[in-house]
């Protein structure tokens, strides 16, 4: 049996953990002190389903329901099952001293152990394999953590480990198609991985890397990004891959390279999709979680300095407990690069994140849907600056199939189009839709000054209509330069739609001024014969927690060609900077002919007294030899930025 699979001195860690982050230690404890009063509440920092309304049972163990379901969710039978609580018992203990941690430890086991059986029934609800293999990293890691306690006494160990021995057959028999490519099956066979290390079990081991190889070269694209289209499932995927990693190598075990060069880009593509302060946008089915702990431990375990750049300066506590204070000197030494910390592309899965100046950023999405915890949010922009947020995605609240579930996976929860006031894809319930949209993934382009995105889709095909979104961010002016277009034949209604993070919101006639805490933004919705309202409509920014935030909505109703062109203004030092845009007529300098909205339009900005123009063409605009002209500015290509004085232009695409 194998010992210290992670830190090797838990003590020293819990020193470290006091010292450093003595929030993180006091939450460690009050955990476990709701859970010695039989008051469960699931607030792990990578808890999956998080909950808000602690249950609470009777002064016994035997009065607690392992089996419960409170207001009808199962996810918190699952959560209750992943014990977790263990963990933060065996922490406490550590943390404190005291040994009533310890003690409640070994009566909670021991009663789960006696009271929750392997059978046909239980497997979908308390005994569900990824629960199962969820577990055992969480009683390996309260084994650990209670070695100097003499906690468990032998007879319980005894008892622990049949029970973990009937987990390990149970995760090798349990695989099917549906293992090979979901999350499920790297969360269960990283558990049978564990085991198969800690009873010295080569078939174990070799069967979960098997399968754990094979998962990943089927649900990692070629950019990193795990398959289903949700930063936060991402990183669980991530968290017990990595662990894989490190425990493997500590203990010997060769890994399949491709299964580690998998793993590695996954932590890449990690960097690519959080915001400059390290949090998860909140895409699809994903919480607004802070996942620098994953990018500091996949920068220790491949020494790589672009995760030490997105990172931070410092081990988060989860690194404190995984691989011990003593990697701080090394992490230390790792140099950050500081190109990690620039705007990046995900190509493969359509995510494009932009940074910019003052922690400003721009994510947008065009690409596939990803599984049932994909979200119908093609051309979706989300944007923020200082650490703040400023426009949002719905996220995701629940998974109980209801009208809430629906509504915050559907494109009106989402900063994109819709036309005739219909979906492009279609839910039927929780995991399910009855129509999807095609994505067509656009242009990108990184340079010092400006970015270009671009993408389109193809759910109004039916209708005789085709949308798509060009976006222009400039990175030290922190604007971004929306430009939506409806290509259609006949008349319709085209609607765009903004979520506004909590804040101060004052309407304007031409869109909003937004103040949050350290940030402030301006939206400019420019054009004639727009249509403006203002609504209040749900969010979530963790599982079981409802908001409700503000939300912008335009409209308007042509036929042929329609669009429009909005400017958003991100300001970092709490007030909002003087702005101007106003749209500008595009001309072919040899032909002398003004072209119309559906082959190109142009937006000159004023910010701070600095002129930009911004010139994007909706066509092939040039069938011989001519030059384009907006606002005195004049130039070649399809997306041209011009600044300080128009110059020469900068060209983002051709």
């Amino acid at each position: 049996m194998n010992k210290n699979f992670w830190c090797a001195d838990p003590a020293a860690a819990a020193a470290a953990l006091r010292a450093q982050y003595p929030r993180a230690a006091e939450r460690a404890c009050a955990i476990a002190d709701d859970v010695c009063a039989n008051r469960f509440l699931f607030r792990d920092h990578w808890e999956m389903e998080r909950t808000n309304v602690p249950v609470q049972f009777g002064p016994e163990e035997k009065d607690i329901d392992w089996a419960l379901i409170p207001a009808g969710d199962p996810e918190w039978i699952y959560a209750m099952n992943r014990h977790t609580s263990f963990v933060n018992l065996a922490r406490a203990w550590l943390l404190t001293g005291d040994e009533r941690y310890a003690q409640k430890y070994a009566r909670l086991i021991e009663d789960w152990i006696d009271r929750v059986p392997l059978t046909g029934e239980s497997r979908n609800d308390t005994w569900r394999s990824l629960e199962a293999g969820l577990r055992c990293e969480n009683w390996l890691r309260a084994l650990e953590l209670l070695a100097g306690s003499g906690v468990p006494g032998a007879a319980l160990r005894q008892k622990i480990e049949t029970c973990l021995r009937q987990h390990g057959g149970y995760l090798a028999a349990a695989s099917n198609t549906f293992h090979r490519l979901s999350n499920w099956g790297v969360l269960q066979d990283h558990g049978l991985f564990l085991l198969g290390v800690y009873f010295d079990r080569a078939d174990w081991r070799q069967l979960a890397l098997s399968r754990l190889d094979e998962n990943l070269h089927h649900a990692v694209f070629g950019d990193g990004s795990q398959w289903e289209q949700s930063p936060m499932y991402h990183c669980e995927v991530l968290h017990n891959a990595l662990d894989v990693v490190l425990v493997g190598r500590k203990a010997g075990v060769p890994l399949p390279a491709p299964f580690t060069d998998a793993v590695h880009r996954m932590c890449r593509a990690l960097a690519a999709w959080v915001k400059p302060d390290g949090r998860l946008p909140m895409q699809s089915d994903s919480d607004d979680m802070d996942a620098r702990d994953l990018l500091a431990a996949g920068a220790l375990l491949f020494e790589d300095g672009a995760l030490r750049a997105l990172a931070g300066d410092a081990l988060l506590p989860e690194n404190l407990w995984d691989f011990g204070p003593e990697a701080a000197a090394r992490y230390a030494a790792l140099p950050a690069d500081p190109a990690a910390r620039g705007s990046a592309a995900l190509p493969d899965s359509g995510n494009y994140m932009l940074r910019g100046a003052q922690g400003a950023w721009a994510h947008m999405h065009c690409g596939c849907l990803g599984s049932g915890h994909g979200h119908a949010d093609l051309l979706h922009l989300d944007a923020g600056i200082a650490g703040e947020d400023v426009l949002i995605d719905s996220g995701r609240y629940t998974y109980v199939d209801s009208a809430i579930r629906r509504q915050l996976k559907l494109p009106a929860a989402h900063n994109t189009t819709r036309v005739d006031g219909e979906d492009f894809s279609a839910c039927v319930d929780s995991w399910g839709y009855s129509r999807l949209a095609v994505p067509l993934k656009g242009e990108h382009r990184f340079t010092p000054q400006a970015d270009y995105i671009s993408g389109l889709h193809l759910g109004y095909l039916d209708r005789g209509a085709v949308v798509g979104r060009k976006v222009v961010f400039l990175k030290e002016q922190g604007l971004a330069v929306i430009f939506d277009q409806l290509y259609a034949a006949g008349e319709h209604l085209f609607e765009q739609r903004f979520h506004f993070a909590p804040g101060t919101l004052a309407p304007a006639g031409d869109g909003a001024c937004w103040q949050g805490r350290r940030a402030a933004a301006r939206l400019l919705c420019l054009g004639d014969g727009l249509e403006q309202a203002w609504s209040r409509e749900p969010f979530s920014r963790e599982y079981n927690r409802l908001e409700e935030g503000a939300v912008l909505t335009c409209r308007r109703r042509t036929g042929g060609f329609n669009w429009f062109v909005t400017v958003l203004s991100l300001d970092g030092d709490g007030r909002p900077h003087p702005l101007t845009a106003e749209l500008l007529p595009v001309t072919r300098l040899r032909r002398g002919d003004t072209l119309p909205d559906a082959m190109a339009q142009a937006v000159r900005i004023v910010k701070d007294g600095r002129q930009t123009v911004v010139v994007a063409c909706h066509g092939e605009v040039i069938s011989e030899v001519d030059l384009l002209a907006a606002g005195g500015c004049e130039g070649y290509g399809k997306l041209l930025v011009f600044t300080g004085g128009c110059k020469r232009g900068l060209c983002l695409a051709w």
